[in-house]
Parts: structure tokens; sequence; C-alpha cells
């Protein structure tokens, strides 16, 4: 008898020891503003830096690629099938749920920053149409010439001399490439993974920094922007748009 239990023993052992440990997640919500005021499509009205008076009717861009700090200063890459939301990330202000993602299969432990591309890298921006995120059903595939609009932002402005006093900035393509890598400290209390709590990095992104984080942009003088080099200024000062708001953590449920 003790020769049948030990086996059957060393069996339930080792099913045991099998158990696949929960998947573990950083959660990324994103609250756009202009200024101190949030962002509202169509009816709010801001003033830029050189106090041109505009509206916004689009706004939408990818975060691509993220990936998180340890506190030891190593990194943590997810592993993901590369057309995947998680890969690449389309944000539409008029989508709320588009502006909550989630960075998967992170190991446990402390964390000190995040890293992402504002935009598309190179390798996918010039594979041609994808599916997903990338989808050209999307709207931000440039037909006319293969590549990825790596941030749209639309709305009218009173200062604005284009056709029914609009502006329209598309920022992608050029070489090197106008996409941008964007990297936000968590600040002096890094975010803390286990099995237990669920953490939320909780951005703001201030579009009223695109027209001046950087490079002082007047619409007057820039209604539009549809090439690599009219678009630069904006390129560089979009990367400076996104700031850690706030942190929280929460109790992970039972078997999630």
């Amino acid at each position: 008898m003790r020769r049948l239990i030990l086996p059957i023993l060393a069996l339930a052992l080792g099913l045991g020891g099998c158990a696949r440990a929960p998947e573990l997640d950083v959660g990324i919500d994103i609250s756009h503003v202009v200024g101190g005021e949030p962002l509202r499509l169509d009816e709010g009205r801001y003033r830029n830096a050189v106090g041109e008076e505009f509206t916004v009717q689009r706004l939408r861009y990818y975060l691509s690629l993220p990936r998180l700090r340890r506190a030891d200063g190593s990194w943590f890459e997810p592993r993901h099938p590369a057309e995947s939301a998680e890969a690449y990330h389309l944000v539409d202000e008029a989508k709320p749920e588009s502006r909550r993602l989630r960075i998967t299969g992170v190991p446990a432990g402390e964390y000190t920053g995040i890293e992402f591309l504002l935009g598309v890298d190179d390798a996918r921006n010039h594979a041609g149409a994808q599916s997903g995120a990338l989808d050209p059903a999307q709207g931000m595939f440039w037909t006319w010439k293969s590549g990825y609009i790596f941030l749209k932002a639309e709305g009218s402005s009173p200062a604005s001399t284009a056709g029914g006093r609009g502006f329209s900035y598309h920022i992608g393509g050029g070489e090197p490439s106008l996409a941008r890598r964007v990297y936000l400290s968590f600040g002096e209390k890094p975010i803390r993974v286990d099995p237990r709590i669920r953490p939320t990095v909780h951005l703001a992104a201030d579009l009223g920094a695109l027209f001046s984080a950087v490079n002082p942009v007047s619409i007057a003088q820039l209604p539009e922007a549809m090439d690599p080099t009219t678009a630069k200024p904006l390129a560089d000062n979009a990367a400076a748009m996104f700031r850690v708001d706030h942190l929280h953590h929460e109790p992970r449920r039972r078997g999630g």
C-alpha cells in the first residue's frame, strides 16, 4: 500500500506545482486636456500659446510598443504579436474605451517608469496595409504614399487661413521618422505589481503642447501639415504632450 501511496502523492504535488501563476498586468488610462481644461470635441473653445482660439473636432494617434522600466534600471518589454492591440494601440478621443489599455504578462516587482512610441516603428510603417489597429479601415493610413499617420489633429480656428477656417495636422513618415519615443517617470514612488495588487497609470495628454512645447506653432501661419517637413515641429511638440497625472493601486479580484 505504501508503494502505491507514495507515487500518487508525488503526482499530486507535481500537479499542484504546475498550477499556472496568475497573469499580471498594468492598466494605462489616458485623459486629454488643453491646459487645465478637459478636451471636449466640437464644443470646447481654447487658446494656444500665441492667443489663437481653436476648437478640436478630431484627435487620434498611435501608442506603440510600450515597455516598463524596472526599479533596477532594466526593462520589461511585452512579447505580443506584431499587430496586436497591445503592441499597436490606436487612441481616439471620440471613443472613450480606446483611452484605456493594458500591458499584460508583467512580472511581479516594482517599476519606475513607462516608455512608448508615439507613432508606428519603421518596420511596420513600411510593411504595407495590415490588420488590427493598423488596418487601413481605421482611417490612419496614407494610401497615396503607403504609410501610417502617427497623429491626426483636426479642428477649426478663426485664425486659420485655410478653407472653412479649419486646421488639419497629419503627422507621419519622415526620414528620419517622425515617430517619437516618450519616456515618463513615475516619480519617487514606483508602482508595485504582484498577485494581490493591480496598478493603473493615469496619463494626461495636453493638446495645448502641440502648439508650443518645443516649437512655437501658429494656426494662422500653419493651418495644414500633411508632409514630414511641415509636420516635424508638430512631431517634436507632440512628444511633450504626455505626463503622469497620478497612479493608483487596487486589489485584484480573485482569479483575475
